[in-house]
């Protein structure tokens, strides 16, 4: 027998082995073959003693006990022989510390002494000949990163999962990454419901010129104050609802505000100040992992499902690797989209030089590309054969990839002053002058309230047609959708991109969030959650504390540190000793948008505490959700849920959901991220 080649999943083996031919014998492991033990069944004999047997750790050493779960060992014995008969075996599972680990793994129960890896990042004939020629020893220091990692999780997960069962309830569990983000949710959450509006009024009048524009009132001279002050809006205010500290403004009554419009209507106003500027919009570089997961809400693809379809595309030869946080891309991918942007619309369509990018994330690896089509000659998305959400996601990161190399779009900006007795209005005005990389992304660039306004001279005389006044209401802030979510945690540090999806699963899978809509909504066993940790273990909730302990595994996994030096610092002089400290009382939470409410954690599960009396509240309440009718009602046991409004009600208030798809089947050979949570 010629060469075996291990690959992850079976997918991916079948499409190397057709590329490498009959001297080369491709198999999948199916992710993990070696893992510490899921259930005391699992534990070996001579560690079953240990105090500490259960943790699969031994916390003094942090020496692990590695086991080959029940239903891997089928796939590990069928490679136990193969590799018995094999001139050589390469390990070509995924070039990222999970792919190294199952190589370190693997290479253990074949017994091969001196791994040998073979690495890509794209899945087509040039590729694997050149990773071929190209192989190298097992990196250790990435097998220890990822060890560090593993070990830390399952000391976390089982270390604070239990004192969640004491005091909030059973069947919840705590991790280093779940609960950082959780702590995002619930503090914007509980914003939310400390949120008070302040009403203000927007003064509008339509310019009845060719063509007409609207603008608005943004300044308004009196007696008081000759020189004007400024309408008051949105962000003048605070959450609380009261102005901001030293904001001085005109808040209009509603007389003030009708008789103000009153006053415009019919009228005309001098064109004070014409201001014409250029302005340009850069395309977007091209994605990475996180920036992947968000566009996919435009698709209305879950986090999890833009991953499993990405893994499916990548594994199928159609893109590079999909987890990475680079978005640079190599000279030959350069070319090609350059080559790819002049063909679609001429050599005019690129610049003088290639455009290269660099990523703002100082804790960002950058071990491999961008997300990119394979190969040097790349695919339009309608050549490809490819349908559902293959196909939509193929067609995102082709284009967004094609238009980074692309030309800015370029815009006239207009803004023009007007006065009108004592009122000033204000408008402005885009208009696209060079489409740039628009010609292929029309949807990038959108402004919703672009307006052509004509070439108006200063001193010139326009008429006015008021709108009627409308009164407005700050806004609360807004929940986080599954997008903007993985883009708080990129910005705070927390996780890495193999890690986000498997997080956001795992906060819905233990009811601690449900999306309503697109938006993730905290539920009581979420706020209780948060409450307890943040007040008895507030180092996992802290954003920081997560960030400085990836940028510590980046240290091992450069080789700087060593994975116990590590493990000590963080568990050993860190979180062990404030886990013992950690009091089991059963967390209380105000209210705040509700006068002398509180959820309580009991041993039956959440409780509202209202008007003297606690009793058990539905699983369907949402805290912040409720208003007094409806918790009285939950008081009195008549509660009911609110029925569903109508799909284009709901559409709108999700902010304009797309056309909707059908969810992405199961896909990906590993589970990544598993943060060991009991």
């Amino acid at each position: 027998m010629a060469t075996l080649v291990i690959v992850e999943s079976p997918a991916k083996a079948r499409k190397i082995a057709g590329y490498l031919g009959r001297d080369y014998v491709v198999r999948a492991s199916l992710g993990h073959v070696r893992d510490l033990p899921g259930s005391k069944g699992e534990i070996p004999e001579r560690y079953r003693a240990e105090p500490w047997a259960a943790l699969g750790v031994n916390p003094e050493t942090f020496a692990p006990i590695y086991v080959v779960p029940a239903g891997k060992r089928a796939t590990v014995k069928e490679l136990q022989q193969l590799a018995a008969r094999a001139d050589r075996v390469l390990f070509a599972s995924d070039m990222d510390r999970e792919g190294e680990a199952i190589s370190y793994h693997l290479s253990r129960l074949l017994k091969i002494d001196q791994p040998t890896r073979m690495v890509f990042t794209e899945i087509t004939a040039e590729a694997l000949q050149a990773a071929l020629q190209r192989t190298r020893p097992l990196d250790l220091h990435l097998v220890a990163a990822q060890e560090a990692r593993r070990v830390i999780d399952r000391l976390v997960g089982y270390g604070v999962s239990p004192l969640l069962w004491g005091s909030v309830g059973g069947g919840l569990s705590a991790g280093r990454v779940q609960s950082a983000a959780l702590m995002l949710l619930s503090q914007r959450e509980m914003a939310r419901m400390r949120f008070r509006p302040a009403t203000f009024w927007s003064i509008r009048a339509d310019v009845l010129t060719r063509p007409k524009f609207t603008a608005t009132v943004t300044q308004v001279r009196s007696s008081e104050h000759p020189q004007g002050l400024p309408v008051a809006r949105a962000g003048d205010y605070t959450q609380d609802g009261v102005l901001k500290g030293g904001v001085r403004v005109l808040e209009m009554t509603d007389e003030q505000a009708r008789a103000l419009s009153a006053y415009l209507d019919g009228r005309e106003a001098s064109v004070t100040h014409v201001e014409v500027t250029e302005t340009r919009s850069r395309p977007a570089p091209p994605f990475i992992t996180s920036t992947l997961q968000q566009a996919g809400g435009r698709l209305n693809l879950s986090a999890k499902q833009v991953m499993d379809t990405a893994q499916r595309l990548y594994e199928g030869g159609y893109i590079t690797y999909m987890r990475t946080d680079s978005p640079a891309l190599s000279d030959e991918a350069l070319t090609e989209a350059r080559r790819e942007a002049t063909r679609l619309f001429g050599p005019a369509a690129v610049p003088a030089q290639p455009r290269q990018y660099a990523t703002r994330n100082k804790n960002a690896q950058e071990a491999h590309e961008a997300i990119r089509p394979s190969g040097t000659t790349w695919r339009p998305p309608d050549t490809v054969g490819l349908g559902g959400d293959e196909l939509a996601v193929y067609t995102l990161i082709y284009q967004r990839t094609v238009a980074s190399q692309m030309n800015d779009a370029v815009f006239d900006r207009t803004v023009v002053t007007l006065t009108c007795g004592a009122a000033t209005l204000s408008a402005q005005g885009r208009v696209l002058k060079e489409a740039g990389y628009l010609q292929l992304l029309q949807e990038e660039d959108e402004e919703k309230d672009d307006q052509r306004l004509p070439a108006l001279q200063v001193g010139q005389q326009v008429p006015l047609k008021a709108r009627p006044p409308e009164g407005k209401k700050t806004s609360a802030p807004t929940r986080y959708s599954e997008a903007t979510l993985v883009q708080a945690m990129e910005k705070a540090g927390i996780g890495r991109p193999s890690t986000y999806a498997q997080t956001l699963a795992t906060l819905q899978t233990r009811g601690y969030v449900r999306l309503t809509g697109r938006h993730l909504s905290v539920t009581a066993v979420g706020l209780l959650v948060a409450t307890y940790l943040a007040r008895q273990v507030p180092e996992v909730m802290r954003g920081d504390f997560t960030a400085t302990m990836e940028a510590g595994l980046d240290d091992v996994a450069a080789g700087g540190t060593t994975r116990v030096a590590y493990l000590t610092r963080f568990w050993t002089q860190g979180l062990a000793p404030t886990i013992r400290r950690a009091s089991r009382d059963a967390p209380s939470l105000p209210l705040p948008h509700l006068e002398a409410t509180r959820l309580r954690a009991t041993g039956s599960g959440p409780h509202l505490v209202r008007g003297g009396q606690s009793v058990p509240l539905p699983t369907e309440v949402i805290p912040a959700e409720l208003d007094d009718a409806q918790a009285d009602a939950v008081m009195q046991g008549t509660w009911v849920p609110r029925k569903p409004r109508p799909a284009r009600e709901k559409r709108a208030a999700d902010d304009g959901t797309s056309r909707k798809r059908k969810p992405a089947g199961p896909g990906g050979s590993r589970s990544r991220g598993d943060e060991s949570g009991r």
